[in-house]
């Protein structure tokens, strides 16, 4: 592989770099702030989609511009590093859209592709349960079918802009009688339908991005079934592959880390331990770009890296926490005092946010053993 650009590479990066100076404006901001939520933000994804900076890398059929992998991780890391509010196609750019392209049929690509590649349609995801947790093949929703329907009864839990979203991308049990990982189904499901209850989840930070979500008698088409029934958990492991697999995690920690060297400057820290741990810091989260690049090369040349986006799945998250801990522990209790409202982003927020990060996208554990039995063959404990 290269490890370095290409010039066309480096066009399209500056591209996105002067799109966001053009559009990351002090007024734009201020609109954000006084009219939307924190991370999601309609008018954003609306400003990115007429530049065609939404599917970088789908098909032209779709709303796409049809470049590689890697220039879509570029766009996704440039993005996630100017911390712009992305909620609103996010998903339905990096995972669903995707996913609808490999297993979705004609007429479900017809219908959802062009309205997500223009910022129109959002998408939730609707995997966790409460008793299931990272375990989704532990499922208890159930889908049965009636006539051109399927009735859905359960709940979801932590999940993530169902409050602002259009779909829920979905896992449901479709045969209780089968083993458990073959019993499953991927349905979308429109959020404003009949018997959906929607219950906000508010965070000890008194952040509202989560929610818990009740089905009850709701009735879907069975046009929304995506695949093949009860093959549900093989199309989910395609999507969370490619949610762990993105640039937005490496952006967010090459910001992360900016935000502790700006901090220690501004607090005159000078000591020894700090700047020789910001440095230990700035090697891992290299690692983990290269790493994230060389992931969206053996996707663009047909490989699946599993293991490889659960390794930057865990160095992601680990790192988050071992940023936060650095700064907090030179800081010292200043660094703890957490400001109100949604919009801060203090040390004291963003230590208590990075611990919960360990769990989401699948457990730092579930990550280990794809890591151990896929990446070095070892047998399954």
């Amino acid at each position: 592989m290269r490890f370095s650009f290409t010039p066309e590479q480096d066009d399209f990066r500056n591209e996105v770099s002067t799109f966001l100076g053009e559009t990351l404006t002090p007024q734009f901001w201020a609109h954000h702030e006084s009219t939307e939520l924190p991370e999601w933000s309609p008018s954003f994804s609306r400003a990115a989609a007429e530049r065609g900076l939404l599917g970088i890398a789908w098909p032209e059929a779709y709303g796409g511009r049809d470049k590689g992998l890697v220039e879509q991780a570029i766009y996704m890391e440039e993005m996630a590093y100017a911390g712009v509010p992305q909620e609103q196609h996010r998903r339905a750019i990096q995972q669903v859209g995707p996913s609808i392209m490999a297993f979705g049929t004609e007429e479900q690509k017809a219908r959802f592709l062009p309205g997500v590649s223009r910022g129109e349609i959002s998408f939730a995801m609707g995997l966790s349960e409460p008793n299931a947790g990272s375990d989704l093949a532990g499922v208890e929703a159930r889908a049965v079918r009636d006539g051109d329907e399927f009735v859905l009864n359960g709940e979801k839990k932590y999940t993530s802009g169902a409050h602002y979203s259009d779909y829920l991308w979905t896992v449901v049990r479709t045969d209780p009688q089968a083993p458990k990982h073959r019993g499953i189904s991927m349905v979308v499901v429109p959020l404003n339908s009949p018997g959906v209850d929607i219950q906000p989840l508010v965070d000890p930070l008194g952040r509202h991005h989560f929610n818990k979500i009740f089905f009850t008698d709701v009735r879907v088409p069975v046009d929304n079934l995506v695949g093949e029934q009860n093959r549900g958990w093989y199309i989910n492991a395609f999507t969370m592959d490619l949610e762990r697999s993105g640039g937005a995690h490496i952006g967010n920690l090459r910001r992360l880390l900016d935000a502790a060297a700006r901090s220690f400057r501004g607090a005159g820290v000078t000591s020894e331990a700090a700047r020789m741990g910001l440095a230990d810091l700035a090697i891992t989260v290299n690692v983990a770009r290269l790493l994230s690049y060389r992931v969206a090369w053996l996707r663009s040349s047909g490989a699946s890296p599993n293991y490889e986006v659960s390794i930057i799945k865990l160095l992601a998250s680990e790192t988050t926490q071992r940023i936060c801990s650095l700064v907090v522990n030179a800081l010292g209790p200043a660094a703890l005092v957490v400001r109100d409202g949604p919009w801060d982003s203090g040390w004291g927020s963003r230590h208590v946010a990075a611990i919960p990060a360990t769990a989401g996208q699948g457990t730092s554990e579930i990550m280990r053993n794809i890591i151990a039995t896929r990446g070095l063959g070892l047998p399954r404990g």
